[in-house]
């Protein structure tokens, strides 16, 4: 069926097959080109516009009719039209040139002004909210980013929408967003921003300038009808509140000292850092809103969200009366290891954990450009260096940790790196160094000295570590490594100096201490031939196990394979 848009038709309805109205004689084919196939909202007589969906040439898209003859309302459509013409952007509804021109019913005197458009499909936001539920803290990132960058275009040509809210925006099948409804549309133009700062601090009831109100999304100096750009980020940021809580923003409770919206306790799924940016989309005063849809943009980020919510909190009256003595100790932290470094130090860790190694050193990299003073991040890049076996990195590293502060692991991470190189009395040095610091850490030290001490032939000085390691490690929890490779020490010390009954023992002990230990199997094997005894498992145990890349190991695994060579496996 075709509709008449006469408004004082007695019958608009036509079958398709007309070109004129049956009952007034209106041209059904509007501008010759579009017929409108049905009203997108019911028909009313009290509305001073309709909206149909028309067929343009084998093209569907929506035409607005303006009824009302009044000048401002003229002046509004036409600015309406204008600004979609001006526009180009995906999420913006699309107006041809020719797509606003005047209509004059048949036989009236009342003149109708038609604006045609691209029709987009979708659910608006208070249909999809109904549908789908509240929005996740992803999704809002997204869709605030896209409605931005619609405002930006918008804001670029020097007008502002006026009236965003959710039944204004449009979800695409897609999932693309689209900014509907630009009836109230201003221009910020030079007249404009004189009508303001005319009446700027007034007391007034009647206002200068047209003002457009949708109960909860409208902002105080709008009702006043002093709307700016920042307005419209007043209103955006009611509009998310209204998604992420699935409350009107007119339903929820308000501060009764601030006038701030409470809203965060509805909506659990977001982070603070977005709660924060949000709050500040809707500050009482303009001035305390974001001033630009660039400032938006650029801090629209995880890092950045951070960063303003920091800002945030510090500059609150809660933490400033609350928290001055914290807010002392955050500034110090901040200065000396900036929660970017930290950042990235911790990424570093886990992707040490994966045995990521080339990701955790650019992210420790990374973490040194934020804090270059930190001792801790130079130890842990040597140590993925160690790793990567780049000797010069880690050796530079931890020399420079060491610089900044002299600790226990870097110097343990240190003789690590000598002890693997065989520079055993550089090892032994720092083994020592951290030994003093008397710390868990020492106790490992303890553990390595003591194998170096064997592998130089001084068993009594290995012996006399080993036993005081077993006495400091009691004190420390979860260390059943580190007493394990303490009782192999000792048991390949009393090897060495010919007491197999006491070496066994303590070799059995560490392997009950840590199964996977490679050195005891070996040791205790050659113990047991020692004995006269068999030792075939035990080789087998040594052969299959991890070597460390301990040079005394792959020596033991090399003679491993020997003996069960010789058992034909």
């Amino acid at each position: 069926m075709t509709y008449c848009i006469n408004p004082d038709c007695p019958h608009p309805l036509n079958p398709d097959t007309e070109t004129t109205c049956q009952a007034c004689g209106t041209s059904l084919i509007v501008e010759g080109r579009y017929r409108p196939i049905e009203p997108l909202r019911p028909l009313n007589s009290r509305f001073d516009r309709e909206v149909f969906e028309v067929d343009d040439r084998g093209t569907r898209k929506v035409m607005k009719i303006l009824r009302d003859d009044r000048h401002e309302a003229i002046e509004r459509f036409e600015r309406e039209a204008l600004t979609l013409q001006l526009l180009n952007h995906p999420g913006i509804p699309q107006v041809d040139l020719d797509g606003y021109f005047p209509f004059i019913p048949n036989a009236s005197s009342r003149t109708l002004y038609c604006l045609v458009m691209e029709k987009i499909e979708g659910l608006n936001l208070e249909q999809w909210l109904m549908q789908n539920g509240v929005i996740s803290q992803g999704l809002a990132l997204v869709w605030l980013k896209q409605l931005i960058q619609m405002l930006d275009v918008l804001h670029g040509e020097n007008f502002f929408h006026r009236d965003i809210k959710p039944a204004n925006i449009i979800c695409r099948p897609d999932g693309r967003l689209a900014l509907i409804d630009f009836g109230a549309v201003r221009e910020m133009s030079d007249t404009y921003m004189a009508k303001l700062k005319r009446f700027e601090g007034l007391k007034t009831d009647v206002p200068q300038i047209t003002a457009v109100l949708s109960a909860g999304y409208t902002p105080q100096e709008q009702m006043d009808g002093k709307a700016l750009p920042q307005s419209d980020f007043f209103a955006l940021g009611r509009t998310f509140v209204h998604l992420l809580t699935g409350k009107h923003p007119s339903e929820l409770p308000v501060h009764p000292k601030t006038g701030q919206l409470i809203w965060r306790n509805f909506a659990p799924q977001i982070s603070y850092p977005l709660a924060d940016f949000i709050d500040m989309l809707m500050a009482a005063l303009p001035y305390h809103r974001p001033q630009s849809t660039q400032w938006l943009l650029e801090n629209l980020t995880p890092w950045r969200l951070r960063l303003q919510s920091l800002g945030h909190f510090l500059n609150s009256p809660k933490f400033k009366l609350s928290a001055v003595s914290l807010l002392t100790l955050t500034f110090i932290y901040r200065l000396s290891f900036p929660w970017q470094a930290e950042y990235f130090y911790n990424r570093g860790i886990e992707a040490l954990e994966k045995e990521q190694l080339d990701r955790a050193r650019d992210y420790n990299e990374r973490a040194l450009r934020f804090a270059p003073q930190s001792s801790k991040i130079h130890n842990n890049l040597g140590f993925v260096c160690q790793k990567q076996n780049d000797r010069d990195c880690a050796e530079a590293a931890y020399e420079t940790a060491l610089e900044l502060e002299e600790n226990p692991v870097t110097l343990y991470n240190l003789g690590g790196l000598y002890d693997d190189s065989g520079d055993f009395d550089r090892a032994a040095a720092n083994y020592e160094k951290a030994i003093a610091f008397n710390r868990s850490v020492s106790v490992n030290a303890t553990s390595d000295l003591a194998r170096l001490h064997v592998l130089q032939g001084e068993t009594d000085r290995a012996i006399e570590l080993s036993l005081q390691g077993l006495d400091e490690v009691e004190q420390y929890e979860g260390k059943e490594n580190v007493t394990s490779a303490l009782h192999k020490n000792l048991g390949w010390a009393y090897w060495v100096q010919g007491e197999n009954r006491e070496a066994a023992e303590r070799l059995q002990e560490a392997i009950s201490l840590n199964e996977n230990r490679t050195d005891a199997y070996c040791l205790l094997a050659m113990v047991r031939e020692t004995q006269g005894e068999e030792a075939l498992e035990l080789w087998r145990d040594c052969r299959d196990g991890d070597s460390r890349d301990q040079v005394e190991i792959k020596t033991w695994q090399t003679i491993a394979r020997q003996r069960v060579s010789e058992v034909g496996e």
